[in-house]
């Protein structure tokens, strides 16, 4: 099956998942395990555009530490040893957190929880939000993302993949209303006509006292 019918079919079962669960991180986690074992998500193991994340931020922090939030099993996203000092994936599902712990990446370490609550003691270089925040309603974006500029050292910045910008323009809008500069927009061309796009933010300067 080619990947736009797999695309659709995941977006017809994203309704009513997010729409049902959204207040139960237990369910929620639960269906997100299903979805992983009926293989739903499948797809995005060998989607294009892997290689960029790592490229864009090796452009302001050479050997980064990384978390992935919402990282899924990560094999789409490519990470070259000794090119990464540190690589950290959280997701809700520990069905996909299995599947990534067994592709024994080097320097690498993973978490189940749920990103909406998610905070961490330690600093990275980058933070990366791939594909992900359109599955958040607009106060769980802007709650978590006002909150990530605490997660990050001081070369850090956030990373935002949104596949189809159209469909997400009021995520863009939230981006840019949580104190977030956007320094880099790549925008991403899909096979299936989409418009995509990684948005790199740093936290907005504080205004002269």
């Amino acid at each position: 099956m080619s990947i736009a019918p797999l695309r659709t079919m995941a977006r017809l079962v994203g309704v009513p998942v997010r729409a049902l669960v959204r207040r139960s991180t237990r369910l929620n986690a639960a269906l997100w395990d299903t979805q992983y074992a009926l293989g739903f998500w499948g797809y995005l193991d060998g989607a294009g555009d892997g290689a960029v994340p790592l490229s864009l931020i090796e452009t302001w922090a050479p050997r980064p530490t990384i978390l992935d939030l919402g990282c899924g099993t990560s094999a789409n996203l490519a990470l070259t040893r000794g090119r990464y000092r540190h690589y950290h994936g959280v997701d809700i599902s520990r069905r996909a957190i299995e599947v990534a712990r067994s592709l024994d990446r080097p320097d690498a370490s993973y978490e189940v929880a749920d990103i909406r609550a998610y905070r961490s003691l330690e600093r990275y270089d980058a933070i990366l939000l791939r594909e992900v925040i359109y599955y958040l309603t607009v106060a769980e974006a802007e709650h978590l993302l006002r909150r990530l500029p605490d997660m990050l050292t001081a070369r850090g910045r956030i990373m935002v993949q949104i596949y189809d910008v159209d469909r997400s323009q009021q995520f863009v809008e939230v981006i840019r209303g949580c104190g977030l500069d956007v320094t880099t927009r790549l925008p991403t061309d899909r096979a299936d006509g989409a418009t995509g796009a990684f948005f790199v933010l740093t936290p907005a300067a504080a205004p002269p006292r």
